[in-house]
């Protein structure tokens, strides 16, 4: 199974009266990364790199701006090579 590691954040203070508290924001962040790990691993379940054996390595980050109570989440992914990028990359935009 891939490799996925999280990394969530606030950026900023939040607000006097803000729409999410701290709980809620850890929630939120928990449920997001629940929903995420069941897609990733759903998708790349057993994917290695048919030449050199290797797993991808997913990197997530969440960053929640205290200021617009808007998320942000971006990912990068890591593979041993270019042609597994490309298969890995492939499957996860695939719709199933």
């Amino acid at each position: 199974m891939a490799k996925i590691e999280f990394k969530f954040d606030i950026d900023g203070a939040l607000q006097d009266e803000p729409l999410l508290d701290s709980y809620e924001l850890e929630y939120m962040f928990h449920q997001t990364r629940e929903s995420m790990v069941a897609a990733l691993e759903r998708k790349l379940d057993g994917v290695v790199c048919d030449e050199h054996q290797q797993e991808p390595s997913i990197t997530i980050t969440g960053r929640y701006d205290g200021e617009t109570e808007q998320m942000d989440i971006d990912y990068h992914i890591d593979t041993c090579c270019q042609m597994f990028l490309l298969k890995v990359v492939n499957m996860l935009n695939n719709v199933n």
